[in-house]
């Protein structure tokens, strides 16, 4: 662990621990522990799942007590070798201004201090406080990019209520479907089992492919290890239809992330449909709804929505489908860049480029 910044003015202090290990554990039981929320992508059961390496930034005040942890993921580019991309994923979240500040201060100065460092890419994630993290941003040199890589609007749900007046808070049509399942056979199963990870990438295909929507490549045999272990975290609902809970039988799943004040509906697929609709989603977004409030969460995120004028055609079913669950739409997400190097960085797209122009073309002649 490693001193990178430190703030006069406030006695805030940022420590850097590059990887994984028992500092890193500690670290993170440090800022549980003083009760503040730490998004799962910046806990250390998030980094398995991916291929950069995790760095992360624990905060503390004069008095020694966290404040804060943020996690950096440390992309190595194959287009050139021997650089850094800097990304942090959800930033903001509900952290005070004044730790914002710091936390951002560090991670530039960081970025510019590290040799071969190409991009730093700050993802911001805040009910309240992205404004004026746009405006700190700014001010340290970071550029805005629009349409931002991650989701910039999204549909809300309000927690703090009982269960009882939730439901009654959802859209009409939400609630009939949600009820119609019981008379459907439908049931929904929390699934961990490393033997339906193929169906759930079947799933999500086919669900992207009506959309034309990006098909990601979601390493669902370790996000199924992490639900297993670690089940207040993740979660992973998968409904079928009669009593057989065989992978190849289910015909819908939803994966729910918990991320501390509030839980993400990260991602979700179903089977294509047959000449009778069948409502599949709706039993699975209310039963993640309810272990969201069971967790202690205060709000649950619909997982991003285009706007009703319409920001994206190919998305417009399923926001359609989050609309009735909700109508609150808030603008939490923006993109914001600093380029340390911007000449090498601007030779970096152009190769990046100029690979994804090659590969296209060669995939088209095969």
């Amino acid at each position: 662990m490693e001193i990178v910044h430190q703030c006069g003015k406030s006695g805030l202090q940022v420590l850097l621990i590059r990887g994984l290990g028992s500092e890193r554990d500690l670290a993170e039981r440090e800022v549980s522990e003083a009760g503040i929320p730490l998004a799962l992508s910046n806990r250390a059961v998030w980094a398995p799942l991916h291929r950069w390496e995790p760095w992360f930034l624990l905060v503390r005040d004069a008095s020694g007590h966290a404040r804060a942890g943020v996690a950096i993921e440390v992309v190595r580019p194959r287009v050139m070798p021997g650089c850094l991309i800097l990304r942090v994923a959800k930033f903001g979240g509900s952290l005070p201004g004044e730790v914002c500040r710091v936390v951002l201060e560090a991670i530039t100065s960081l970025a510019k201090g590290t040799p071969r460092v190409l991009r730093l890419q700050i993802n911001v994630f805040s009910f309240n406080g992205r404004e004026a993290i746009g405006k700190m941003l700014k001010e340290l040199g970071f550029f805005e990019v629009r349409p931002p890589s991650a989701y910039r609007h999204t549909l809300v749900i309000d927690l703090k209520p009982t269960e009882d007046e939730i439901f009654a808070s959802l859209g009409t049509s939400a609630r009939k479907r949600i009820r119609e399942t019981t008379k459907m056979s439908l049931r929904s199963v929390v699934i961990t089992d490393a033997t339906y990870a193929e169906r759930l990438k079947e799933l999500q295909q086919q669900a992207l492919q009506r959309t034309r929507g990006h098909i990601p490549s979601e390493d669902w045999h370790g996000i199924l290890r992490m639900t297993r272990e670690h089940p207040n975290l993740s979660r992973v609902i998968g409904l079928f239809q009669g009593e057989d809970t065989a992978p190849k039988n289910m015909a819908a799943f939803l994966w729910g992330c918990n991320h501390g004040d509030h839980v993400e509906y990260r991602a979700a697929g179903s089977k294509r449909q047959s000449d009778v609709r069948i409502p599949y989603g709706y039993l699975l977004v209310w039963d993640m709804i309810r272990w969201a409030k069971a967790t202690g969460a205060e709000w649950f995120d619909m997982g991003g929505v285009t706007l009703e004028e319409g920001e994206d055609t190919a998305l417009e079913g399923i926001s359609r489908f989050k609309r009735y669950f909700s109508r609150e739409v808030v603008e939490v997400g923006a993109e914001w860049v600093l380029e340390p190097a911007p000449v090498k960085a601007r030779i970096a797209r152009m190769i990046s480029h100029n690979a994804r122009r090659i590969s296209a073309w060669m995939g088209k002649r095969s």
